[in-house]
């Protein structure tokens, strides 16, 4: 009996180690075209950047037998702890100073068990929320990826007039003003401290209000109305008086 028993402890151990140092290569996992959970962000990291977007990127590196990974944007640095879902088709990334080999163990034994425990009764996996000093990071596939960057070459097609001819003027205001949003932003999407859930957080945001501002603002002439031309409305109302 005591037997069959340290036999079956034997094999879980040696089946956890397995699956937790020897299955996967993390650091090929990590790098990939990621969605910021519960955004149309995309965060695309390579073996040595997590790229936020053109201007923003944090070098990172990661240990993958504490699964502990640091990371700097300029001066600042973080670190934290990160876990993969088991279809690896998520990344969670928890900041934190506190992480070590010790403890991320401990963590993921717990959290193992209960997913094991889960699916042997059929219920579904708790899912991972994005909040303070966490990132979670969905996988997208290459179809989603082709398919997202189709949209945006084709929200950037120069827009045509009622003629029929492409309006350059326009194409022109609406690169301008992506550029100014790109340098102005730079700074509100790497986070006031270095924080990368924060960082993530901020440059999604402002990937969205980049997209709604390129979509409204050119018109159908691609002339700017009365309202988008400073001073326009004063020097309307001095004529009308």
């Amino acid at each position: 009996m005591i037997f069959s028993l340290l036999i079956a402890v034997a094999a879980a151990v040696g089946l956890f180690s397995w699956d937790r140092w020897l299955r996967y290569d993390d650091a090929a996992e990590f790098q990939g075209s990621w969605q910021a959970h519960g955004t149309t962000g995309v965060v695309v990291i390579d073996g040595e950047r997590i790229n936020l977007t053109d201007d923003v990127a944090y070098s990172y590196r990661i240990d993958p037998m504490a699964k502990t990974v640091s990371f700097s944007f300029g001066s600042l640095e973080g670190q934290g702890r990160y876990r993969f879902s088991l279809d690896r088709s998520q990344l969670v990334i928890t900041e934190g100073a506190g992480y070590s080999w010790l403890s991320t163990l401990i963590d993921d034994i717990g959290w193992m068990a209960d997913q094991l425990t889960r699916f042997v009764q059929g219920q579904p996996q708790v899912e991972a929320l994005p909040g303070d000093g966490v990132t979670v990071l969905d996988r997208l596939s290459s179809d989603a990826t082709a398919a997202q960057g189709d949209g945006t070459l084709a929200q950037e097609e120069p827009a045509a007039d009622a003629g029929g001819k492409s309006d350059g003027a326009a194409a022109d205001d609406v690169a301008g003003a992506n550029d100014v949003a790109e340098v102005g932003g730079a700074n509100d999407a790497s986070g006031a401290d270095g924080d990368l859930a924060e960082g993530v957080a901020e440059a999604s945001a402002a990937r969205a209000d980049d997209a709604q501002g390129a979509l409204g603002a050119p018109s159908a002439s691609g002339a700017p109305s009365a309202s988008d031309t400073p001073g326009a409305s004063d020097e309307t109302s001095d004529a009308a008086l």
